[in-house]
């Protein structure tokens, strides 16, 4: 119990709450309208307006001529309090009060109350009119002396406060106010649903959820990148190290995975890496694009391919670059013009076969030979691992693979079973990127004395 308590602390992640409030700020404002439209609809449809006349009276033992003081008036107005009750709530006073009206079939309501410590007593009639109680409470101080005979005969009732029409319903309601508390108390109940779901949600929200869950820290964390590109123009569609608008922080992260990776894979022989994720719009395919970047930029041979044959997207991402070929037509060719740029990037948005057809041709094993003999570095840019069977089909092809995990996106569960395939297939599992983080200020607290400006 106290583990899943401290697992449960480590995946709180305030920026992520603040986040899914934001989001869905619009369920919380519409919890307020169908909560003040409910309070309308109720005084509109449902509400009935009651009506109270009130008569005081003081209660007195019967004196027969002789002097009769306060104590003995409150001991006896004590002792007959549950009596008075009896009387005005009596169905022989009903009937008479109905034999005035000249309607067996009103509706009303009769009601007594002693004042504590006093000799007081409040009768109040409650109907759907203010016209209707007057006239009950008049038919009740004319009847309840006969009824009041029937039951005790040795007190009386003194008229201190004679009745009048009322003016305002006694159940009156704001509907202002009414709407008002409703709205509040709909709208917290819907913020804090949402931030129940936030919190419990099963994905990997914070670096130590993950470390616990994945079993490892992640190769790098790629915080999430804020656009800085004027409004006014078009938002281009990549996050690409060697665009200006990038941060230094996320190139900087990026290069030093690229170093991280290249020494594991130069120290053990590697050449062709496989990435890979484990559902959609994780950023495997800005992952793969920016390692091929960096690993040219440090004056390697690099080839991007683009494998995610049922949807690819590099060629999205390179779309106003120069280096793109396209895949297909270099298939089982072997004259290829060198250049001397030092990243290739081989696109397949005009491929005319089915994927299934593709991987299985001969002519792609040959490619990637050819590519090994030509590059220092290759990069396959694979389909989500869980969406397609391709990605398990190319692993035959790759030296190692790594996993783009992107933050509160995939439960971890799934992220588990995944990691663990990966770690049993063919090619070398190295592990994951902590893709599109949300930082709260913990990451960048240990960078405090550097700084960030280009």
């Amino acid at each position: 119990m106290k583990e899943k308590k401290q697992n449960a602390s480590t995946q709180l992640h305030m920026p992520l709450i603040i986040r899914d409030l934001i989001r869905n700020i619009w369920l919380v404002i519409l919890a307020g309208v169908i909560a003040v439209m409910g309070v309308v609809c109720y005084s509109k449809l449902l509400y009935k307006p009651e009506y109270t006349t009130t008569a005081t009276f003081a209660i007195s033992p019967r004196s027969n001529g002789s002097y009769v003081g306060f104590y003995t008036s409150l001991r006896t107005a004590s002792e007959m309090a549950e009596v008075f009750n009896e009387v005005f709530s009596s169905n022989m006073l009903k009937r008479m009060v109905k034999e005035d009206l000249a309607d067996p079939n009103q509706s009303f309501q009769i009601s007594s109350s002693l004042k504590s410590g006093t000799n007081i007593l409040e009768v109040s009639t409650t109907a759907a009119d203010p016209l209707t109680s007057y006239a009950v409470m008049e038919s009740v101080l004319d009847n309840y002396s006969q009824v009041s005979e029937y039951l005790f005969g040795s007190v009386v009732l003194d008229t201190i406060k004679s009745p009048h029409v009322p003016t305002t319903p006694s159940n009156a309601m704001n509907v202002p106010s009414a709407g008002a508390f409703a709205a509040m108390l709909a709208m917290f109940a819907m913020a804090a649903a949402i931030i129940l779901l936030s919190v419990t949600r099963s994905t990997l929200k914070t670096l130590s959820g993950a470390k616990h869950y994945m079993g490892e820290s992640p190769q790098s964390i790629l915080v999430r990148e804020k656009s800085v590109a004027s409004k006014r123009k078009k938002r281009e569609s990549g996050l690409l190290i060697w665009k200006t608008t990038i941060s230094v922080r996320y190139t900087e992260a990026i290069l030093q995975l690229a170093h991280k990776l290249y020494r594991r894979m130069q120290g053990e022989n590697k050449q062709v890496l496989l990435i890979t994720s484990v559902a959609e719009n994780e950023g495997k395919s800005t992952l793969a694009a920016n390692l091929a970047i960096a690993f040219a930029q440090h004056g390697h041979r690099v080839a991007l391919v683009d494998m995610d044959l049922r949807k690819p997207s590099l060629h999205k991402l390179l779309s106003k670059s120069d280096r793109c070929l396209d895949l297909e037509s270099y298939l089982g060719r072997e004259d290829w013009e060198d250049t001397s740029d030092n990243l290739f990037v081989f696109t397949s948005d005009n491929i005319k076969r089915n994927a299934g057809q593709l991987l299985h041709d001969p002519q792609l094993d040959n490619f990637l030979q050819q590519l090994r003999k030509k590059m220092d570095v290759v990069i396959l840019d694979s389909a989500p691992y869980t969406a397609v069977a391709d990605t398990g089909m190319l692993l035959k092809y790759a030296d190692g693979c790594l996993m783009a995990v992107r933050q509160d996106w995939v439960p971890h569960k799934v992220l588990a079973d995944v990691t663990k395939e990966l770690s049993e297939s063919n090619a070398d599992y190295m592990g994951y990127v902590l893709n599109h983080y949300i930082d709260d200020g913990s990451l960048l607290r240990h960078h405090k004395d550097y700084s960030y400006n280009p």
